[in-house]
């Protein structure tokens, strides 16, 4: 690789570095951190002043003419030091007057002159080709320093070309991407003050390898005898004043420090480290000269001093702090390129093309739209003549000039600015013909005293000393200022001089604070010059307020005072601005006229105040999804956005305010294809909408299938606010939404239907399990049953065999019955058919049930009576209570056991307490879990379901188990239901021991279509004495004899009943003896059909006792 393409590589790293800084200080998250810290990034941004003529040739005047080279630094810092006032005044001026470069600011001043905006501009333009000059000649001068190679393969005057391509190239992708030059450029302004911070960390690094070879190579006296020898106060002189001066006006007067000063500021005048860290900035460039241009005198004497700052690390080999320094000094001439061709290319092209060229093109609104990409054009050609001009400057000016003498030239050309800007800010006589005829004498003799001899070193026609630049800068001042003040005197003030003198030089003063009432002002000259701005509603509320706040009555006749001032003005403020209502205030207090130039000034600032809000209002109905369109009083169009405009098409000549409503109206029904002959009546009836201020709301379906959501509003001080919202994105999602919901509707029909037929198929198969799989189980046990019957009760072992089958036969059927129960409570098949009932029978029927087997345990079964009544389901309750004293019995080994009851409030709690074994605190949870069961000892008399059946019921019923229990003690279960009023009594008949008999030869008939079944109970009842026959269905029944009992079967063949079989028996017999329905379905249903044939139902596998008793009750024979 070559020597000489390393710079140039590191240089292009070091711009794309730029670049991507730019790019990333306009996102989100960049923008937060540098408005944080805008302050600070804005005082480092002014260092855009340190130009690679301080860079370099500081350095240079430095080594050869001392102490001269600090006015460059010294006059900025001197104004911004002791002069903050007259700087943040300028900032707050510029931005009120929303200024976008210097010739924009003094055009306003001086009656807002496109004369002097043009001579202004091209002041700068001459006066900045000096200093782009220097820029392209100190980057190609460091540019063969570092890489001296390079010359072999381009000439001096080509690497001033490359380097000029290279800079306008730059300048045009980094500064012309934006149109409004009043906007915020938050990228540009950090990559410049990232520039700032290379340009002090490369001088300081470099200061401080001067330091250290000064301590290595030289003694310290020998150091500082050649520093007094190098500065001296003698070097104090009229060149040493003359430059400050020029350096404190050039940081006001450049384009690219007033751009960054004024245009780029986000506050409206210097706070905090804006004022002071561009000055300590300053300072330490300036303390960083010193040890460099010590160490060049003494170890480099003869060494070009311009480029000092470069060769001094590269002669001691230093290479990469030679590279650094490098980059500093590059960073310096493209900070000012990029800067100074943003601010001289707005200036050329809105002062000097446009105005030539553009005139009448801006006049038509058709071609104002599209100006826009034809400005930033021409800005990017203005930027690349200027570079072309500075290569054209640098090969023309002497070869001998040095980097700071094209600087001090170009600082003298923008001088000229001076008297205008510090006459115009302090003198209210100065105006537009002084300042155009001291810019043109100044111009001329700066150019024929300084400009000129640049190429012409002997062609200088006038000294006053012996410094030129002196000679040169006084006499073009001074021509500059006498016809400034000549001119102002004897020729006539404008009005627009006057107004704008009043914005500029008595901005404060002009408008004095009216302090306290001193005349005999009255409330009522308030009243009216508020009523005269807000209306009288508005005033008469702010004087009730006023009344409360003060205490006062503020009659019209009453003398006005300071409370009421300040209110006025407040209010007042809110609409002409703070500085014209002070004005009028001061009129109504003095009792004299407000001055023509204050009344054309408040006219001036309310007409910026209502442009801003109108462009507030624009900005935001411009970035709304729909389309708005606003009319006045007359119907006539006087808002709309784009939007509008795309929705229905509209040509652009029919969209201008002022144009009237209805032929808008007239065009979007022809759009919409009204009939002809109903146009004006559809219009006439929308205008009467419009002078009604009736809001309305519809929808419009356009030709192209578009549906638009139109809804109208009057506005709150007339007219009508009108949008139009597309909504056909949502009414296709509507309709897609709604047959979607139709189809899963249809699916939803589909499922529970499949869900009701399979929720039918499971009753049936219920019901048939609950009949086919008892069936058997009742055939055993009747079989058992009548065995026992035959076998003699001596023989033990025997009889001991079959209590242990009818045992097992009864586990068998609870198994059985309690997973059908679980399998319709879950499947929510259990209807509960409330009914009003005694708990006290309840109890009763509870107790003849578990009395037996109580007694056989040797446990005590007491009921308690309480005497109240409950309404619920009877069956469901009592399967509550069976469960649960089930479970007391079973667990209780000897002790007691307690069903009762006890009133608690509107409720009655229902107890069933036992003495059992008790559970212990961590089980609680589980009881109720399907299958579980604590006690391993009573394993084989349970299933586990019982308390799970109990938790099921008791839900369906309203209620929930509660259990209190301890280990060793007993277990205290209960639950509430509400308490009724009592009814009518109930009676039920007790079965167990000591029932009647059935009587010896008593024809039954028994009909079963399950022969097992049927044969088991003929034998049992024939065991009996009875004259038992079967049959199978009712056709099969035997007519010989009548029968004087009926056992029937609920579940027959061919889906007869049991209810539905006693017409067929009823029409054998003649008439129907006492009937018992057989069936092993507990429900609703077989309970339903009991009640309709008078039978007495008996649920499968009947107890052979139960069903004994039950037969000799009904045949009354008593045993």
């Amino acid at each position: 690789m070559s020597s000489w393409s390393i710079p140039v590589m590191v240089a292009a790293a070091y711009a794309a570095l730029l670049f991507w800084i730019a790019h990333m200080g306009d996102r989100i998250a960049i923008t937060h951190w540098a408005r944080r810290h805008s302050r600070a990034i804005f005082g480092l941004s002014l260092a855009v002043y340190c130009t690679s003529w301080t860079f370099y040739g500081a350095v240079g005047t430095a080594l050869g003419a001392g102490l001269r080279y600090l006015p460059i630094y010294l006059g900025p810092i001197v104004l911004f030091l002791f002069f903050p006032g007259f700087v943040s005044r300028v900032v707050e001026i510029g931005k009120t007057q929303h200024s976008t470069s210097i010739a924009d600011f003094l055009s306003a001043r001086y009656g807002k002159s496109a004369w002097v905006a043009a001579l202004v501009t091209l002041i700068a333009l001459f006066g900045a080709l000096p200093y782009m000059a220097l820029q392209l000649k100190s980057v190609s001068q460091t540019l063969v320093a570092l890489s001296p190679d390079i010359t072999r393969y381009l000439h001096a005057d080509e690497i001033v070309m490359a380097v000029a391509g290279t800079m306008a190239a730059f300048a045009v992708l980094f500064g012309t991407g934006r149109l409004d030059l009043t906007q915020h450029n938050r990228g540009m302004v950090l990559a410049i003050a990232v520039e700032a911070m290379v340009k002090l960390v490369a001088l300081g690094s470099v200061a401080l390898l001067a330091t250290y070879l000064l301590l290595s190579e030289a003694t310290l006296e020998t150091s500082l005898q050649r520093a007094g020898d190098t500065f001296s106060f003698a070097q104090i002189d009229a060149r040493f004043v003359t430059l400050t001066f020029l350096a404190a006006m050039a940081v006001l007067c450049l384009p690219r420090q007033f751009h960054m000063l004024v245009v780029e500021a986000q506050e409206d005048r210097l706070r905090g480290s804006m004022r002071w860290l561009f000055p300590l900035y300053l300072v330490i460039i300036c303390a960083a000269v010193v040890p460099v241009a010590v160490a060049g005198s003494l170890l480099m004497p003869g060494s070009q001093a311009d480029m000092l700052v470069l060769s001094l690390p590269q002669t001691f080999g230093f290479d990469l702090l030679a590279m650094l320094a490098f980059i500093g000094g590059f960073s310096a001439s493209t900070g000012m390129i990029i800067v100074t061709s943003i601010a001289l290319s707005g200036m050329i092209t809105n002062d000097l093309i446009l105005p030539l060229f553009f005139r009448d093109r801006l006049r038509q609104s058709v071609d104002r739209q599209n100006v826009g990409p034809v400005l930033i054009m021409v800005r990017r050609l203005t930027i690349i003549g200027l570079l072309a001009f500075a290569y054209f400057y640098v090969r023309a000016a002497s070869e001998s000039l040095s980097l700071a003498g094209l600087g001090e030239i170009a600082f003298a050309g923008v001088a000229q600015f001076a008297p205008g800007l510090l006459l115009g800010l302090s003198w209210r006589r100065a105006n537009r013909a002084g300042m155009i005829a001291g810019l043109l004498g100044g111009f001329v003799a700066w150019m024929v005293l300084l400009a000129f001899p640049v190429f012409v070193p002997e062609s200088l026609p006038v000294l006053i000393g012996d410094d030129a630049l002196v000679s040169g800068t006084i006499i073009s001042l001074g021509i500059n200022t006498a016809l400034f003040v000549l001119f102002s005197l004897t020729s006539e003030t404008s009005l627009s001089d006057r107004v704008q003198a009043v914005a500029f030089v008595d901005r404060q003063a002009a408008l004095p604070d009216p302090g306290d009432i001193s005349r005999e002002v009255k409330v009522a000259d308030f009243r009216l010059l508020m009523e005269q701005f807000v209306g009288e509603e508005r005033t008469r509320e702010a004087l009730n307020a006023l009344r409360l706040e003060t205490g006062r009555n503020y009659r019209d006749a009453d003398r006005a005072d300071a409370a009421l001032r300040n209110a006025c003005e407040r209010m007042i403020s809110a609409i002409i601005g703070s500085s014209s209502a002070k004005a009028l205030i001061q009129s109504t207090l003095e009792g004299e006229s407000v001055s023509l130039e204050h009344v054309v000034a408040m006219f001036d600032e309310t007409t910026q105040r209502l442009q801003f809000g109108a462009g507030l209002l624009q900005i935001a109905i411009e970035n709304i999804d729909q389309g708005i369109s606003v009319v006045d009083n007359e119907q006539r169009l006087v808002a709309w956005n784009s939007r509008y405009v795309e929705m229905f098409d509209l040509p652009e000549e029919l969209v201008e305010v002022g144009r009237p409503i209805a032929d808008l109206l007239r065009f979007n029904m022809r759009s919409l294809r009204f009939p002809e002959d109903t146009i004006d009546a559809e219009v006439s009836k929308r205008l009467e909408y419009l002078r009604q201020g009736s809001r309305h709301s519809t929808e419009r379906v356009l030709s192209d299938g578009r549906i638009l959501r139109v809804l109208g509003n009057p506005a709150p001080n007339g007219g009508y606010v009108t949008s139009y919202t597309d909504v056909t994105a949502d009414r296709v999602a509507e309709q897609a939404l709604e047959a979607k919901v139709y189809e899963r509707t249809e699916q939803l029909v589909q499922s529970n239907a499949a869900l009701e037929a399979a929720t039918r198929s499971k009753t049936r198969f219920l019901a048939a399990a609950s009949h086919d799989l008892v069936q058997p189980l009742n055939a055993a046990r009747l079989f058992a049953s009548a065995l026992s019957e035959e076998i003699d009760t001596e023989r033990g072992r025997e009889q001991q065999l079959l209590g242990q089958i009818d045992r097992s036969i009864r586990t068998a059927d609870r198994l059985l019955r309690a997973l059908l129960d679980i399998s319709r409570l879950d499947g929510s098949k259990v209807d509960v058919a409330k009914s009003r009932f005694s708990l006290d029978l309840a109890f009763a029927e509870i107790r003849n049930e578990f009395e037996v087997q109580a007694e056989a345990k040797g446990v005590e079964l007491i009921v308690q009576p309480c005497g109240l009544w409950i309404e619920t389901d009877r069956g469901l309750f009592v399967s509550v209570l069976q469960n649960l004293v089930t479970n007391a019995v079973r667990y209780t080994d000897a002790g007691k056991v307690l069903i009762g009851g006890k009133r608690r409030g509107g409720k009655v709690q229902i107890v069933v307490a036992d003495q059992g074994p008790g559970i212990p605190q961590q089980d609680l949870g589980r009881i109720f879990e399907e299958f579980t069961q604590l006690d391993r000892k009573h394993e084989s008399e349970g299933l586990g379901l019982g308390l799970a059946i109990v938790k099921r019921i008791a839900a369906m019923l309203g209620t929930q188990v509660v259990v209190e229990s301890e280990p060793g003690v007993g277990s205290f279960f209960s639950f509430r239901m509400p308490v009724v009023e009592p009814g009518e009594v109930q009676t039920r008949v007790e079965e167990g021991r000591g029932q009647a008999m059935p009587a010896s030869g008593a024809r039954v008939l028994c009909i079963d279509n399950d022969r097992a079944s049927c044969e088991g109970i003929v034998a049992l009842l024939q065991r009996w004495g009875l004259d038992a026959v079967g049959a199978h269905h009712p056709d099969e029944a035997p007519t010989d004899c009548a029968p004087s009992l009926i056992v029937l079967d609920y579940r027959l063949d061919d889906g007869l009943t049991g209810d539905n079989a006693c017409p067929v028996l009823e029409e054998k017999f003649g008439s129907l003896p006492p009937i018992i329905l057989l069936t092993a379905e507990e429900t609703e249903e077989t309970k339903l059909a009991a009640q309709t044939i008078g039978a007495h139902r008996l649920i499968k596998p009947a107890s052979p006792a139960i069903l004994r008793a039950l037969i000799g009750s009904l045949l009354r024979i008593e045993a």
